[in-house]
């Protein structure tokens, strides 16, 4: 099977950050690594953004994506701290990927959910259901954030279809 593109989706945060490594190739989509950066929420929250930069730099370089997809933050009016404890985290990721020279994709949640599922509200069950069912998937990761990040892989792929000329090409 030969590759035609790999994204990294990012599920950002502060303590916990999920990610997948998704290859496209000419019979579908084979996830390569997913998983959880887990971020001791002991330390204050700039070292937890250091470890997030090296670990995620670390992933980056190891596989050396063509794009690079992290959720938009979204406000809610009741949870306005916490959503710009998360924008802090998306921009260390957006730097990251710029560092490695990879191209960075956002988008809502919501946008992935309709997506995948064909409702901006599905569940997160219901989320994660499509995204075995797309990938294929004997069973899924234990932690819902790489889930999520599978989510905003396979939604750009969906979103970003690879020219005929290039799959063959490649």
């Amino acid at each position: 099977m030969e590759r035609v593109r790999t994204v990294v989706g990012i599920d950002p945060g502060t303590k916990k950050v999920g990610y997948a490594v998704i290859a496209e190739t000419n019979a579908g989509w084979q996830v390569v690594d997913s998983g959880l950066f887990q971020l001791p929420s002991k330390l204050p929250v700039p070292q937890r953004l250091a470890m997030l930069y090296d670990d995620l730099l670390g992933l980056l370089q190891d596989h050396l994506p063509d794009c690079l997809i992290v959720e938009e933050p979204h406000v809610r009016p009741f949870g306005m701290k916490s959503a710009l404890v998360v924008a802090q985290s998306v921009g260390v990721v957006k730097l990251a990927a710029v560092k490695v020279g990879i191209p960075v994709v956002s988008f809502p949640y919501t946008q992935a959910k309709r997506i995948l599922t064909g409702s901006g509200s599905a569940s997160r069950e219901v989320l994660a259901a499509a995204v075995q069912q797309i990938l294929k998937l004997p069973e899924l990761p234990p932690w819902q954030d790489a889930i999520d990040a599978m989510a905003f892989a396979l939604c750009y792929c969906l979103l970003t279809p690879q020219p005929e000329e290039v799959r063959m090409s490649k």
